[in-house]
């Protein structure tokens, strides 16, 4: 087998994939029986939430507990996040107040709809915004980013483009005991169905959090370990704040349980309600106006400005993105054929070229050279991913 820049999309196109669900041989860990089906079909457990009776039971305890609301629901405009506020005060009709974590990065639809949502539902909405945690994290990032070109690694790109402001948790934390609110509903780190966990982020360094995205305590003082080694090969990250916001990030990521105050209860409305794409989407479009982006057909992240170079970076270097891991659990859900699934593919690999560009000029980088960093990387990358599944593999 000969791989090479010319033929790479080729390669890509018809690289070996699940029979079962779509994963490709170049996800992390991934192993085929004699029929092709992957170990991640074999292994993976139906979503099983607690269930609506148990939610109606647990809201009942707040209900009427807090001040003047008695549920915090962070939103950033996205489907899911505007479908639980939905639901939370139209169908349990909670004294809710929404919150927004303004990190800098909410592209032109998620502001829109997080306007659109909150007024429709006549429900106050609090953003939080430091400007100047705005700028020292945009400054960052581009100093990350440049560095990343010139020394790219596939385990460092989410840290490098979406390090944001990963205390967004504190800060609600703080707003709702301020404010005498018992109960936050959600979260960045909480409440995420199980389709969209994206558990193969640390899958190349042979780490994999369980079924429900967390890591065991070893794995994150290793994981810690190995984000830190990263950070100490490349040169561009030794300024101050640049590491402040890896060891803050990565502090918070792995035990942001450990600070989360004992009189707040927070807790997943998906670890409830059972995630169902269809229902989600159409409730927010036909009864809050709620809109996607007009340059793609996928409705997930359609607000965080950091995905879509996020996706052409892993799209360009293993050929997948982060809708391949979704789509593929949605087919095991039922939720979609694999014949849709592979469908969807062709528009959720389609890069959002206006984002993407519009980044590149703010970081100084021309596609140019992210291109050829990419070509030059990827070469000896899936040499590495691919000696599994080949005898004669040559990349070139």
């Amino acid at each position: 087998m000969i791989v090479n820049n010319e033929n790479i999309q080729d390669y890509f196109n018809t690289m070996k994939r699940c029979t079962k669900c779509i994963l490709p041989e170049t996800f992390p860990g991934i192993q085929f029986d004699e029929n092709g089906v992957c170990n991640y079909c074999k292994e993976y457990e139906p979503m099983n939430p607690f269930g609506e009776e148990k939610l109606i039971e647990l809201l009942s305890k707040f209900r009427g507990k807090g001040k003047e609301y008695d549920i915090l629901v962070p939103v950033s405009g996205g489907r899911d996040s505007s479908y639980v506020l939905h639901q939370i005060v139209k169908k349990y009709n909670m004294r809710a107040i929404a919150i927004t974590v303004d990190s800098g990065f909410i592209l032109e639809e998620g502001l829109y709809n997080l306007k659109v949502i909150t007024n429709k539902l006549n429900v106050p909405h609090v953003v939080l915004r430091n400007n100047k945690r705005i700028e020292i994290a945009k400054r960052n990032t581009k100093i990350k980013f440049r560095g990343w070109v010139k020394r790219p690694s596939i385990n460092t790109i989410i840290p490098v483009l979406n390090a944001g402001d990963k205390t967004m948790n504190f800060q609600m934390y703080k707003y709702a005991v301020n404010h005498d609110i018992p109960l936050m509903l959600g979260g960045n780190m909480v409440g995420n169905a199980s389709v969209e966990a994206d558990n193969w982020r640390t899958g190349y360094w042979g780490i994999f959090p369980n079924s429900r995205g967390t890591y065991s305590k070893a794995d994150s003082v290793k994981l810690l370990l190995l984000y830190f080694l990263e950070f100490l090969k490349n040169t561009y990250n030794y300024k101050f704040s640049i590491f402040n916001e890896y060891f803050t990030g990565g502090l918070t990521y792995f035990f942001d349980v450990m600070r989360k105050p004992k009189d707040l209860v927070n807790i997943g409305f998906y670890d409830y309600i059972y995630w169902d794409e269809e229902t989600i989407v159409n409730t927010i479009k036909e009864e809050l106006g709620w809109i996607s982006a007009p340059d793609t057909n996928f409705t997930w992240r359609i607000d965080d400005a950091a995905y879509p170079l996020i996706n052409y970076l892993l799209y360009n270097l293993v050929g997948f993105t982060e809708h391949d891991e979704m789509n593929s659990r949605m087919i095991l859900e039922g939720q979609i054929s694999r014949k849709e699934a592979l469908e969807r593919l062709k528009g959720d690999h389609k890069p959002r070229l206006d984002i993407i560009e519009r980044d590149l000029k703010e970081f100084e980088i021309a596609k140019e050279e992210l291109d050829k960093s990419l070509s030059i990387y990827r070469k000896k990358l899936l040499q590495n991913i691919l000696k599994k599944h080949y005898n004669k593999l040559e990349i070139v």
